[in-house]
This record gives C-alpha cells, sequence and structure tokens, in this order.
C-alpha cells in the first residue's frame, strides 16, 4: 500500500464527502478534490523539472495548501521535508543543506525566511485547489512499501541535523495503527491546532483516510479552544501537553469549568502524550473533559506505537493508578523491555514493528546505535504488566553521572514537585569540569508564586542524598517541548549558558 493508493481509495469511497475546512480562508475541499489536487501537485513539480525521489522542502503553517504539497509530494513519488517555521536561518539552511532539497515551498508568512535560507530554490506554495489543478504535466507514481517518502527533522540545531527516515510502507502502517487506536466513520471530525510538522500531518492523513473531515483551526488559543469543539461538531482532537497546561491555567484563570458545565455532545476523545504530563495538570484536565482524554505514546522514529483509550484512562484515574500510564501496543507493534537498567523492575523500552523508521538520513553509525536487529530502542524506561499495559517511569539516557555516583533524574524531580509552587520540573546534567556533570533542574512556577532557588535546594537536601541534590536550578516559564511532549533538554542547557 502506498499514499497514492490510500487517496485513491478515500476518493472512491467518499467522493463528494467534506475533507478539509479551512474556516480561516474558507476552503473546503471533497476526497475528490483532494486526490485530483495531489495529481495536480504532482504535475506542478513535474513541470519544474523536479526528478522522482528528489526531496521537497515545505515551510508553512498549518493550511489547506501545506497538506496538498505534504502529501501530494509523497503521492507522486517525491520525499516530502517539512521544515519548523520557527527555526532560525542558520538552522534552516543547516537543514536544507543536509537534505539536499530540490525546492523549498513557502507560505506568504514565511517568504523573507525562505528567500534568505533556501535563496532561488524558494517558491511560493500554489494557494487554490482551482490552481494545483490546472497543471495538467504527468506526475510520477507513488512507488514501493520500500520507497522513502519522508525526511523529518527531530529539531532545530547549528551542528549536524539528524533526520527521521519514514517510507511509503512504515508511514501506511502508522495510518492503519491509527485507525486501530481511533476508530474513524466518515463524517468523524477531527479538529486539528497543532503546527503539522514534522510527523504531525500523518495523524491528519489517516483520519482522512478512514473517511473523517479534518477542520484546520489554525494556531491553538486557550480562549478559544473549547468554543472551537462546540461549533465544528469536532469528534476528536489532539493537543500536546504544553497546549493542555495553557488550556487549565485558562480555565481556572476564568472560573472552574466541568465538563459538566461543557458538555460538548460530538466529541468523544482529546488525544495527549500524557506521560510527560504533570499529575496535577491530568487532573485538572480530566477536570475540565471528563472521561474523554486518550494517551498516546510514540516518537518520530516510531510514531503511534502505544494507545490508552479515553474509558481505561478514566478507570485508571479513578483507581489512581495512572501515574505514567501510556496504554497498549497497537496493531503489529512488538515491545520489550532491556533488562539493564539501574532503576528496579524497570528496562529501556524497545519497539519492533513496520511503523519503525528506516534510519536516520545520512547517519548510519546514529541509526546502528538505537535500531538492532528491526528493534528500536526508544530511551525510555518503562515497566509493562501481563496485559502489556506500559508506563514510563523515566529516562534510561538521563541518568546523570555526578562525582562517580549515578542519579535518576525522576527522583530528584518528585522531590522537586513536593514543595509548594512548583508546578512542573525537570532535571537534566550539565557538563562540570569538576563532577563530570552537575545535577541541574528547570523549575515552572504555579501563577502568582515567588521562589529562590536556595529554597529549593535546602529542600532537596533534607529529602535527598548529596549527590542528588540540584547544583543549579533555572526558572523558567514553561519548559520547551517537542511536538510529542518530551523536554528538548539542547534548548535549557542554552539557557544555562547565557
Amino acid at each position: 500500500m502506498s499514499i497514492q493508493q490510500l487517496f485513491s481509495n478515500a476518493a472512491s469511497r467518499w467522493p463528494e464527502t467534506l475533507a478539509l475546512h479551512e474556516p480561516a480562508t474558507g476552503q473546503k475541499l471533497t476526497f475528490w478534490q483532494i486526490n485530483a489536487a495531489l495529481q495536480g501537485f504532482g504535475a506542478f513539480l513535474a513541470e519544474r523539472g523536479i526528478a522522482c525521489g528528489a526531496r521537497v522542502g515545505i515551510l508553512a503553517d498549518a493550511s489547506i495548501p501545506y497538506l496538498i504539497a505534504d502529501y501530494g509530494s509523497m503521492a507522486c513519488g517525491y520525499v516530502r521535508v517539512p521544515f519548523d517555521p520557527s527555526l532560525s536561518v542558520e538552522e534552516l539552511r543547516n537543514q536544507i543543506a543536509d537534505a539536499e532539497i530540490a525546492i523549498l515551498l513557502h507560505d506568504p508568512i514565511h517568504a523573507e525566511l525562505a528567500q534568505q535560507a533556501g535563496g532561488a530554490a524558494s517558491v511560493p506554495l500554489p494557494t487554490t485547489w482551482q490552481t494545483i489543478t490546472a497543471h495538467t504535466a504527468a506526475p510520477q507514481a507513488g512507488g514501493s512499501p520500500s520507497t522513502l517518502a519522508s525526511l523529518n527533522y527531530t529539531g532545530g540545531t547549528t551542528g549536524q541535523p539528524k533526520a527521521v527516515m519514514h517510507t511509503q510502507g512504515s508511514l501506511t502502517a502508522i495510518v492503519s495503527n491509527i485507525g486501530q487506536a481511533r476508530p474513524t466513520s466518515a463524517g468523524d471530525v477531527l479538529l486539528n491546532v497543532r503546527p503539522l510538522w514534522p510527523i504531525a500531518s500523518v495523524s491528519v492523513l489517516a483520519h482522512l483516510c478512514h473517511g473523517g473531515t479534518v477542520v484546520l483551526g489554525g494556531r491553538f488559543n486557550p480562549s478559544t479552544f473549547l468554543s472551537l469543539l462546540q461549533t465544528t461538531h469536532a469528534t476528536y482532537s489532539s493537543l500536546v501537553p504544553t497546549q493542555i497546561a495553557r488550556l487549565v491555567q485558562h480555565a481556572q484563570a476564568h472560573g472552574t469549568i466541568t465538563h459538566s458545565q461543557n458538555p460538548l455532545p460530538f466529541f468523544r476523545s482529546l488525544d495527549v502524550g500524557a506521560a510527560s504530563l504533570p499529575p496535577e495538570t491530568l487532573e485538572k484536565a480530566m477536570h475540565l473533559f471528563g472521561p474523554r482524554l486518550s494517551i498516546l505514546y510514540g516518537m518520530t522514529e516510531a510514531p503511534w506505537s502505544f494507545y490508552l483509550p479515553a474509558p481505561e484512562l478514566a478507570a485508571l484515574h479513578k483507581a489512581s493508578t495512572c501515574a505514567g500510564a501510556v496504554g497498549f501496543p497497537l496493531q503489529h507493534v512488538q515491545a520489550r523491555l532491556n533488562a539493564h537498567s539501574t532503576q528496579p523492575h524497570a528496562g529501556e523500552v524497545e519497539i519492533h514493528g513496520p511503523h519503525l523508521m528506516a534510519g536516520y538520513w545520512k547517519q548510519p553509525k546514529k541509526t546502528a546505535s538505537v535500531l538492532h536487529d528491526g528493534w528500536l530502542a526508544t530511551g525510555d524506561l518503562g515497566i509493562m504488566d501481563n496485559t502489556h499495559m506500559l508506563k514510563i517511569v523515566g529516562r534510561s539516557k538521563e541518568i546523570i553521572r555526578s562525582g562517580g555516583m549515578s542519579v535518576q533524574p525522576a527522583e530528584v524531580v518528585e522531590c522537586l514537585l513536593s514543595y509548594r509552587g512548583v508546578a512542573e520540573a525537570h532535571v537534566f546534567g550539565a557538563a562540570d569540569p569538576e563532577w563530570g556533570e552537575r545535577v541541574c533542574a528547570a523549575i515552572v512556577l504555579h501563577a502568582n508564586t515567588e521562589l529562590e532557588a536556595d529554597e529549593l535546594i535546602l529542600h532537596c537536601k533534607k529529602q535527598l542524598s548529596r549527590h542528588k541534590v540540584p547544583k543549579q536550578i533555572l526558572f523558567v516559564p514553561h519548559l520547551p517541548r517537542s511536538h510529542y511532549g518530551k523536554v528538548q533538554q539542547a534548548k535549557l542547557l542554552k539557557l544555562l549558558e547565557e
């Protein structure tokens, strides 16, 4: 199965059903129109002499033109390379050079950045369905399951960029996994308020390929999100942990709202990567949405590997046993725990299945460090019961070696969260000439709270061994997170240097 075949099947089954709606521009496309637009986009590239298999860069916010470029590239035998619009010029140039793109497509908002970073390779995105379907050159075929379809950069860096490779086969396997986790009927509405790079567009792809309607709601706004769920008759939506935190803070600041006051009769599930969601935030989110939160676990290298549906999460929440729970392995996903761990009863989570990445682009050594005989080492520490329910309890690769002693960050985080006023905490190691690594902590405080670093350090000294006590405390307004909710530690290390 290929991306092209997925859309051809959808167009055959639901030709006149509304597939995409972008309220901000009024654009709407049926499944038949999407399929025609994807072929038109392939013709658009062919007319510019872009060779089959070439990398097509995309620099734009979430929109219908973005999705046509994203899916059209893959459906017509090209490799889509979505770029984060928040990258600096230097970071973007680095990734463009690494991917060796043939063309950089951009929306009007990012025209200047595209020109600065991509030069002559930058070209405006076609903006309407009529424009794109006017192209009639013969597009390329979509390719076999092993054909490279996507490069997904995992974050901005001025060093060597790291791009995850996904094939036609791995992407269609991800679509199958999502369909199993979140069953979709024709006409079910998915409200999307997330950036679509680098891999979030695959969740949208899966919804479309199962006959669902996608509403592109623009950038997330905590003051309007609940009303958008209501007015769009949304069945599903998805937020990252940072957005969940902002939403519950907004609801709390403007008067407590409960799910009984917000019935949302059409809404069934809000997907969130809750392994990185603080327990207090999860509690407030459950109060806001009721038993309609679902947990997904994955990473760019292995999207949608585990899922915990809303009813199961609600049961665990009622029993106060949901901390760290990420659910059960999805179709064709195998999981195991590597026993080599410093934490009792836990092991590093390893995943196997057709949805795994093919490797890191042009980095065979880095690929070999995480992929062994078809098993991906995630770097996450987990525990798994006899039903294969997985709970994430820490990061194996984040063990801090300080003065010859090992420090498990989760233990220090737990201590910090027990102190008044601390909303979130992330503990990590920074290079130190004397200790090898020193223990550092990034702290997010509750609103209207003031704390001094010395207070927290004294609190830790009362509860932790000396070598586990943070030597440096960094107060931040929010923890920088990736699209999957993982803390971007490199950004915190940069803040320490300032």
